[in-house]
């Protein structure tokens, strides 16, 4: 009987992880599946069994299983300020808070569309079917455009002149002089120039030498080029996040902050896998019962 009750654990511990540590790539792979379903297939076998017990983690096996072989790959979810991001893995869409790159990251919350409402999802963990969501912080710079004599300029993506796109996702990233960093990619219009900005986090801006921001934060480079994608003259240089400059015959202007992403990772669905442990317990409260008397 003891082989049995910890062939039981080793299934109902192997599946309840993937709802204490979520996002794990390990609980998608084969192997572990197959070892959670032979632990379980383990313990029928036994000559001595609880049949309650064994009931209620075949339902938890199976529900992680499910979770692990079926459920979607854990992955983030990035949107803009006012966005909304379809997930096609989860067949929803996330819509994302407007914001200033001043405000607070804490009091920022990304909502889940669900059929004609919104849940808000938040710090925390938000159960969705068989699905675990939660924000996490990302840096997200904040860019304006003028032209010489100071004149704000309209700023898109450079692939849809229509949509307006004040704030970089930086979900793009490169290696630059050994540092690997973040980059992403706008349009002015107006001036019929592309520029692409990459982000200097405050440890990798100390090692841009003279240019190295003197309080310490964040930087920008800027590289503008024309619509052909070539450099223009003087169209590449650097300045602090919260700062300005005169670059390619543009002003560009650039905030580093912190904006919430969404990680969606699959997880057992919360009832069945509730229920089956409450059944293995209920099997084991009957086993003990049985010893006793």
């Amino acid at each position: 009987m003891i082989v049995f009750w910890l062939l039981i654990a080793a299934a109902a511990g192997m599946t309840a992880a993937q709802d204490v540590f979520p996002g794990n790539a390990v609980f998608h792979s084969g192997w572990y599946n197959a070892l959670n379903v032979a632990a379980i297939a383990g313990a029928a076998f036994q000559r001595q069994k609880n049949s309650i017990a064994l009931f209620g983690a075949a339902i938890v096996v199976l529900s992680g299983v499910a979770a692990g072989l079926m459920g979607p790959d854990t992955h983030t979810v990035v949107g803009s300020p006012g966005a909304t991001v379809t997930d096609d893995e989860i067949g929803s869409a996330f819509v994302f808070p407007l914001a200033q790159p001043d405000a607070d990251p804490q009091s920022l919350t990304v909502s889940l569309r669900s059929g004609s409402s919104l849940v808000s999802i938040g710090a925390h963990r938000r159960y969705w079917g068989s699905v675990i969501m939660w924000q996490t912080p990302r840096v997200a710079v904040w860019v304006t455009a003028a032209d010489a004599a100071g004149n704000r300029l309209t700023i898109t993506q450079p692939t849809n002149g229509t949509f307006l796109s004040p704030v970089l996702a930086m979900q793009q990233s490169t290696v630059i002089g050994g540092m690997n960093v973040k980059y992403d990619t706008f349009a002015v219009p107006a001036e019929r120039r592309t520029v692409k900005a990459v982000l200097f986090d405050a440890q990798q801006a100390s090692h841009l030498g003279p240019q190295s921001p003197a309080n310490g934060g964040a930087a920008i480079l800027f590289a503008v080029a024309d619509r052909g994608d070539r450099p223009v003259p003087g169209g590449i240089g650097i300045v602090p996040s919260g700062s300005q400059g005169k670059i390619g015959g543009l002003i560009l202007g650039a905030q580093a902050a912190d904006y919430p992403a969404v990680v969606v990772a699959s997880a057992p669905y919360l009832p069945a896998l509730i229920g089956g442990l409450l059944i293995v317990l209920a099997g084991a409260a009957r086993t003990a019962f049985r010893s006793k008397t």
